[in-house]
């Protein structure tokens, strides 16, 4: 079980969700929204089911883990520690940024480079 050194951002991540402020939880923060409750009923994502679990005894989210590199759902954008590109374009798209085509360009650029 981990230590629960980060709760002080607790009151934050609470008003935000309360508010339909979107908020963003990669790696070890998508294990912190588990454990708290966040995902237990809504679709997202994280390093694996297995680890998850490991890091979040109270999570009961289990079937609305989604084995992708990002995942936004309800305004809570969740991602593996592998997917900084894909969380970067899952919150662009979330706060309406720019066109989802003109994301999608820039995704595709910044995953594939000049060459294909």
């Amino acid at each position: 079980m981990t230590e629960n050194k980060n709760d002080g951002v607790k009151p934050v991540v609470e008003y935000a969700v309360e508010h339909h402020i979107p908020v963003g939880a990669i790696c070890n923060a998508a294990n912190f929204m588990a454990e708290n409750g966040y995902l237990d009923n809504i679709k997202h994502s994280g390093n694996t089911l297995e680890y998850m679990k490991s890091q979040a005894p109270h999570y009961k989210g289990d079937n609305n883990f989604i084995e992708k590199q990002a995942v936004c759902d309800s305004g809570i954008i969740t991602a593996n520690g592998t997917g900084s590109l894909e969380f970067a374009r899952e919150i662009m798209i979330c706060l309406n940024f720019k066109s989802v085509e003109k994301i999608d360009k820039w995704y595709k650029f910044n995953k594939l480079g000049v060459y294909k």
